[in-house]
């Protein structure tokens, strides 16, 4: 590929290649668009792509299935252990600004909130839809999997998936898990407007449930039927190449491995996350959650989720290590600062953590036990405003170097 041919399609694969799953389709098409207008009203499954800004909140009300966890025992926060001067960090305040803004909230791993903000009529008891952002709960679940000798990064996916389609047989766990196959389901493809890859990821939204899906197509069966791209689904690109299918492999891969439900899984990580509001997950029509995008919380629960990422420390340090060498390369056009693909998770210097669709953000650094959760409600042409997301992440590393200093002093 020539170098101005290959900057091209770079800077067009911004908004797949970290991802933010659903994107509206008229993007990619015109023809394809709904001719809905943008205030139509009432938000419905039918409708809310085209003003999905206020949809990101209103999601628990028409997602047709899900899971919905009250958590036992509610983990508690502080909310008197303000941080200011938080506030002064210029990136911070451009995005406390930001009319697209939803809800911010800076909290430690303890449970000391040190920033908490909300905007456009949004307050502490908000549901949020966390969009991708909700992959990072493949590496939650995956390293536990790890953990107990359930399975290996070095597995081949048949191994726990006798069923899988060309799509997916041959590649690892570990492939699956930092973005590294090569099949049909082409997201950026799809943003581009070509028909297949189009028709494809319309099946896609249907069956994880963004979409009406009439046919009830189930999710493990759109699965095995995913074929490879081309002559190999070995993936030879030059960046991750993001599909929210891939998490939905991995979370079967680790349900398969382990003998234990993802459903049950599901709910006994949203009971360890503590929320004070409940916390939802949508599923498909057999009961299967989809944990590659449908993570549905509060802000402040959303922080609370983020303690998650960085429970295991040492760990979460070694996987940033490794991600350098074996993650798939994010572009710093998207996350200000080049970072990796690894184990379901965005990865670099600062932490690790996953951003979704329309500028939602989970990010949590375990040196300095920092958790920022970040919504907002974007009404942009692109599926990934990626302008936005390096205000979010400019932000969220320079609140992560001013917590690292203060630890220092």
């Amino acid at each position: 590929m020539k170098k101005s041919m290959k900057t091209i399609a770079v800077v067009a694969s911004l908004a797949a290649s970290i991802g933010l799953a659903f994107a509206d389709n008229a993007l990619a098409n015109n023809d394809h668009a709904s001719a809905s207008p943008s205030n139509q009203v009432p938000v419905t499954i039918d409708t809310w792509q085209q003003q999905r800004h206020v949809g990101q909140a209103m999601m628990p009300t028409f997602y047709p299935n899900m899971i919905a966890v009250n958590a036992q025992d509610v983990f508690k926060v502080d909310h008197q252990k303000r941080d200011y001067h938080l506030h002064e960090i210029p990136s911070v305040a451009r995005l406390l600004n930001h009319p697209a803004t939803g809800s911010i909230v800076v909290m430690t791993a303890n449970g000391d909130v040190l920033l908490e903000q909300y905007r456009n009529g949004h307050d502490r008891s908000t549901t949020f839809s966390d969009q991708s952002a909700t992959k990072s709960i493949g590496y939650i679940l995956l390293n536990k999997a790890i953990a107990d000798g359930k399975i290996k990064l070095t597995d081949k996916v048949e191994k726990y998936i006798p069923s899988i389609g060309s799509g997916f047989r041959g590649r690892t766990v570990g492939d699956v898990a930092a973005m590294n196959v090569n099949h049909s389901v082409a997201e950026l493809a799809a943003y581009k407007g070509d028909p297949k890859a189009l028709a494809n990821f319309d099946k896609d939204e249907r069956v994880i449930g963004m979409q009406r899906n009439d046919e009830r197509l189930e999710l493990r069966d759109w699965i095995e039927s995913i074929e490879k791209m081309g002559q190999s689904n070995q993936w030879q690109g030059d960046m991750a190449n993001y599909a929210t299918i891939n998490t939905s492999v991995l979370g079967w891969l680790v349900e398969s491995a382990t003998g234990v439900g993802l459903d049950q899984q599901i709910r006994d990580l949203f009971h360890e996350v503590g929320g004070e509001n409940t916390v939802f997950m949508g599923t498909d029509f057999a009961g299967t959650p989809v944990i590659g995008a449908s993570m549905m919380s509060s802000t402040i629960d959303f922080a609370r989720y983020g303690r998650l990422l960085i429970s295991d420390k040492q760990q979460v340090i070694q996987d940033m290590k490794v991600a350098n060498k074996e993650g798939e390369p994010v572009p710093a056009e998207l996350t200000h600062i080049e970072s990796r693909y690894y184990k379901s998770a965005i990865m670099n210097e600062y932490g690790l953590g996953h951003s979704g669709w329309a500028g939602q953000l989970i990010w949590a650094d375990p040196e300095s036990g920092i958790i920022v959760a970040i919504n907002s409600m974007i009404q942009s042409e692109l599926p990934a405003p990626y302008d936005h997301f390096n205000k979010e992440y400019e932000a969220v590393f320079d609140v992560v170097k001013y917590m690292r200093a203060q630890a220092q002093q």
